[in-house]
């Protein structure tokens, strides 16, 4: 089983990234290792800690990595809420089934938010966008969360979500962070964990990217049970 790995780029030691990647680790019970960006190496998550500007990487991955940011309470995961950030687009999906995933394996409950700009026909924003929170609540096939829709923009929304341990949401497109993506990654109060399109599908159903021969200078920290 691919390991989660987590990104340190030797200027400093980033400990909330290297907090939140261990107790991830064993939690989904894999092994941890500690990469450098310009490593090559296979992973089933990456973990980066908050660089500002630079909060570019999640984009360029190749699989889904968590941006690790935001306060104490969030990063210890002590709120026990997991947000799940929905467009209406073709990857809420996938969004919507890791939003559930995380909620299960951390007794947490699962907020489904859909942000929505403000506008003087408030009804008719209503009306229109409605079925983003209906599909997704189709979506997650009788599992229990909470949808809300805000009339905010993105990133207004998101500053909110102060009692949320994990923020959910999708890549963006190929060629770089859509608009939640990128207000999520500058805004959240807590952890980010960006989505992306399986490169590859294994025959268990889980998702991975194709394959890459793992760094020798690979250093492997934490190690639990399969």
């Amino acid at each position: 089983m691919e390991p989660v790995v987590i990104i340190q780029d030797g200027a400093r030691r980033d400990e909330n990234a290297l907090r939140w990647a261990a107790a991830h680790a064993q939690l989904v019970r894999t092994g941890l290792e500690v990469h450098r960006p310009q490593d090559d190496f296979r992973a089933r998550l990456v973990v980066v800690g908050f660089r500002g500007r630079e909060a570019h990487v999640p984009v360029t991955a190749r699989c889904d990595t968590v941006v690790v940011r935001g306060t104490a309470a969030a990063v210890d995961c002590r709120h026990r809420h997991v947000t799940a950030l929905v467009s209406g687009g073709p990857g809420d999906g996938r969004v919507l089934r890791h939003a559930a995933d995380y909620a299960r394996l951390r007794g947490a409950k699962l907020r489904v938010l859909h942000a929505v700009a403000p506008s003087p026909a408030r009804h008719e924003a209503d009306t229109d966008h409605g079925h983003v929170l209906a599909r997704a609540t189709a979506a997650l096939g009788g599992f229990a969360h909470r949808a809300v829709l805000v009339h905010a923009q993105p990133h207004e929304a998101i500053a909110r979500c102060t009692d949320t341990d994990l923020i959910i949401v999708g890549a963006g497109d190929a060629h770089g962070c859509g608009t939640v993506t990128s207000a999520a990654l500058h805004h959240a109060p807590c952890p980010v964990l960006v989505v992306h399109q399986p490169v590859l599908e294994t025959f268990d159903g889980r998702f991975a990217v194709a394959d890459r021969q793992r760094a020798l200078g690979a250093r492997p920290i934490v190690t639990a049970p399969v």
